[in-house]
């Protein structure tokens, strides 16, 4: 019978960590800016295999009965985010890979990452409860000439916040954090889904907002790509 509750508790104890795990991805369609009049007629391409981060993790220690799991995926979501901001500006853009570079008159660049702005590390953040966590998005797009491998302009955009809780995610919290173990098969996953939720939305909303930017500064500057590109610009690279 001892053999048949250890088995028993080692099965609930399993099934509770994969509750307590969150994972989703950047979403495609976030990017929804207006057209520029008189688009470019050029092609760019939006290089799928030049991304920096393609996951952010965040292992969550807050409450002493449970660890809480979120993963993040960023690179599809963000790339076609970037080609349909591009796409404000230009008549064609398509992501692929950089080899087929030599079909566009453009090839374009993203370094898009998440950290806690204290390192440069991208493995894993750790929380521990408290504030929220700290999320620093950093996202840079460099646009090179194909046919001379030039570097025609580069742009840059950041946003510093901390992840946006819902109430529902603060009440589970708070019974976590009260030691309520009894509720912890309960309270556990729905935390786990709504905080990790919060932390979706707060990586897309900073996301598109720095891509509005540069979207912004890339149509300010489009007399570059209208007339030969041997002009080079840079905007607030770091």
């Amino acid at each position: 019978m001892s053999k048949i509750i250890r088995l028993f508790c080692g099965l609930f104890c399993l099934m509770l960590i994969q509750a307590c795990a969150y994972h989703n991805r950047i979403p495609r369609d976030i990017f929804a800016g207006p057209l520029a009049e008189d688009r470019i007629a050029a092609s760019v391409l939006v290089a799928s295999d030049k991304i920096a981060q393609k996951q952010f993790v965040l292992k969550d220690y807050h409450s002493s009965n449970s660890v809480h799991s979120y993963k993040i995926d960023l690179a599809d979501g963000s790339l076609v985010a970037t080609a349909d901001a591009l796409a404000t500006l230009f008549e064609q853009v398509e992501v692929n890979p950089s080899k087929y570079a030599a079909n566009y008159d453009y090839r374009a660049e993203l370094n898009y990452t998440v950290s806690n702005g204290k390192t440069d590390s991208l493995e894993s953040i750790q929380w521990f409860g408290g504030q929220p966590p700290l999320l620093e998005t950093r996202v840079a797009i460099s646009i090179y000439d194909v046919p001379t491998g030039k570097l025609v302009f580069s742009m840059f955009a950041s946003r510093q916040n901390r992840v946006e809780m819902s109430e529902a995610s603060a009440v589970t919290q708070r019974v976590e954090n009260k030691g309520k173990t009894l509720f912890l098969p309960v309270t556990g996953p729905v935390y786990s889904q709504q905080f990790g939720s919060d932390l979706r939305y707060t990586l897309t909303r900073d996301l598109s907002q720095c891509l509005e930017e540069i979207a912004q500064t890339l149509e300010q500057n489009k007399m570059l790509f209208s007339g030969g590109n041997s002009q080079t610009a840079q905007n607030n690279v770091e």
